[in-house]
């Protein structure tokens, strides 16, 4: 159980919806920052890097819940 919520939120949650979600805002914005970057190429940037990953994606997660909870209960 404890190898199934790793993945879910390592995996799923801060690489993807965490990087992606970041890389969609710099890219609207104009700044283009490429994934090694956004997923912490060096190790010294990681920590941080995952650390907003992590944010990001918790944010991104919880909105898209949401969403889908008013859509299936808007009736």
């Amino acid at each position: 159980m404890e190898l199934f919520v790793e993945i879910i939120f390592r995996w799923l949650i801060v690489r993807v919806l965490g990087m992606y979600t970041r890389w969609g805002f710099f890219w609207l914005i104009g700044n283009k920052k490429s994934m090694k970057e956004l997923s912490g190429g060096k190790k010294a940037n990681q920590v941080s890097h995952d650390f907003y990953n992590a944010l990001v994606g918790l944010i991104s997660f919880c909105s898209i819940a949401i969403s889908i909870a008013y859509i299936i209960f808007s009736n």
